[in-house]
Formats: structure tokens, C-alpha cells, sequence
């Protein structure tokens, strides 16, 4: 494949994705350690590809905040530990609560029925399958962001956004969590249909922090 081949930077993302996802798995169980460092070549090996989809993917992976790369001399891996999970969160609270409150500015009849249709295959999905709701979870959130119209916001809401569906693949949700959430959605979704800006943005915050706290009890619980 020539570097003019239009198809060439598609193929490097998409095995620099499937790469990533593959550091990130070894990392979140355990088999990749705090503190270890991470060689270009040896990773290159590992996962059988170039240098470039491995610069790549590591350049990801700090994104997320789960390493840090180091110039010339590959990566180092952080913890993923109680204290990263809560500023992660604590992150994302400000930005979803920010989200959710241009939305419910924004949003129209069709906007409306997009996130009710959201609601409906959530509430649809088994509870123990967890991949599944992920998906349906992912499909209210990425409604609310593409109404409230800020790239910028969603770009940075976007980090670390797999890391935590990782972490909820490895350690799942707790007893209630999941009837929680779609309480909590169901909110969210009448604040916003009804133009409550205020109650809107303060239900997305709540729901952030409870996701957080969820989550926050599993790795306790690990």
C-alpha cells in the first residue's frame, strides 16, 4: 500500500484502534503493570504490526491518561486506581452537566423522539448484558452531545470515555446500578423535553456522580 493510497490512513487507524484496545485490555487485567515501561519494539512484536500503529495507539492510550510516553524511550503506565476513576469523573460531570444543559436549550421535536427511541432500547436490554448496555448507553449520551452542538466539548468528553467502558466490561454493575440509570435517563429526558435547563444540567451531574460512585465501589469491591 503507497503512501498516496487513500485508504492508508483508514487501515493505520483502525489497527492503531485495534491495538489500543489491546494494550488497554492487558492493561485493565493486569498482565501490563503500573509502573512498567512500555518499548516500541516490544509492543511492535507483541501485537505483530509497525512502529506507527503503535505510536499511535499509545499516543490513545495517554489521551485516556493511563501512560505517559515518554520521547525516545516508549511509555510508562499509570495506575488506573480509585483516585483516576474519581477525577476522571469528576471531569466528565462538568462537561456532561454543561452538554445536557445546550441540549435541553436546543433540542426539537425530532431531537426528542431520537432520545426517547435511546431511553426505550436501554430499558430493553437484559441487565447482564453488559456490552449491550454500553451500546444503548452510549447511543442516549452521543443524541444528547450532537444536539447540544459544541465539538469541543464532546472531543474532550471523548477521553477516557472507552477506558471506562473497559472498566465496566471487566467489573460490571452493581445490584441496582441499571434500574438506577434508567431512572435517572428517564429524568434527564423530561427535563430536557420540557426546556428545563436547570434541572436538566443538575440530573446530568447526579447521574455522572453515581455512575462514578458505582464504579468506585466495584474496584473497592476487586
Amino acid at each position: 500500500m503507497s503512501p498516496s493510497d487513500p485508504h492508508a490512513s483508514h487501515f493505520s487507524a483502525t489497527v492503531s484502534q485495534r491495538v489500543a484496545a489491546e494494550l488497554r485490555r492487558r492493561i485493565l487485567h493486569g498482565e501490563l503493570l503500573p509502573g512498567q515501561r512500555l518499548k516500541i519494539d516490544e509492543l511492535a512484536a507483541m501485537c505483530a504490526v509497525s512502529h506507527m500503529p503503535i505510536r499511535q495507539a499509545l499516543g490513545e492510550l495517554e489521551g485516556e491518561g493511563v501512560l505517559e510516553v515518554l520521547p525516545h524511550r516508549g511509555a510508562v503506565i499509570k495506575g488506573v486506581d480509585a483516585p483516576f476513576v474519581r477525577n476522571l469523573y469528576d471531569v466528565r460531570e462538568a462537561i456532561e452537566g454543561l452538554l445536557v444543559e445546550r441540549c435541553a436549550e436546543r433540542i426539537d421535536a425530532a431531537g426528542v423522539a431520537r432520545l426517547a427511541s435511546a431511553i426505550a432500547e436501554y430499558e430493553a436490554t437484559p441487565h447482564a448484558d453488559t456490552a449491550g448496555l454500553l451500546q444503548a448507553n452510549r447511543r442516549f449520551h452521543d443524541t444528547i452531545n450532537e444536539v447540544a452542538d459544541n465539538p469541543l466539548a464532546v472531543r474532550m468528553l471523548a477521553d477516557g470515555r472507552l477506558l471506562i467502558e473497559a472498566l465496566r466490561l471487566r467489573f460490571g454493575y452493581g445490584p441496582r446500578r441499571i434500574d438506577e440509570v434508567i431512572d435517572q435517563h428517564q429524568a434527564i429526558y423530561n427535563a430536557i423535553a420540557s426546556h428545563d435547563v436547570a434541572r436538566a444540567g443538575q440530573l446530568a451531574r447526579e447521574h455522572c456522580r453515581g455512575a462514578s460512585q458505582d464504579l468506585l465501589a466495584a474496584l473497592d469491591a476487586a
